[in-house]
């Protein structure tokens, strides 16, 4: 097994522990969804980096899932969603842990369709 694969795998097994946070906080029905958008978001950009780890593509320390997206497009990286598609996820990464602001409502169903939609891409790609 390569390095890279390694990494990648690695990074799958973090998206792991954070799918099993999101999925115990969203069924509790005081966890505010910022917490809970949160391990979304976590989820998919570790996911989005595993892939691009182990296509051996360079990124640097972000938690911009677009960001991400458009290295990946840049590098001819074949997604089979919109390449927006979890941009909705980027306010939970950083703006909404530390600022009261309002947001557009995400349900916790759609917020559960992009996690699974994220892992169960990158673990078809890196072959886990």
């Amino acid at each position: 097994m390569t390095q890279r694969t390694e990494r990648s795998q690695r990074l799958l097994v973090l998206a792991e522990r954070d799918i099993t946070s999101f999925r115990a906080l969203a069924t509790h029905p005081e966890v505010d969804v910022s917490a809970t958008g949160f391990f979304a978001q976590q989820v998919v950009e570790k996911c989005l980096k595993a892939v691009a780890e182990f296509h051996g593509i360079v990124f640097r320390r972000t938690h911009d899932v677009d960001e991400l997206v458009d290295l990946l497009l840049q590098h001819k990286v074949s997604m089979p969603f919109p390449p927006d598609q979890f941009s909705v996820l980027n306010p939970f990464a950083v703006i909404l842990r530390y600022e009261e602001t309002p947001y557009v409502s995400m349900s916790l169903e759609d917020m559960r369709q992009l996690v699974d939609l994220a892992y169960q891409w990158a673990r078809g790609v890196i072959g886990a």
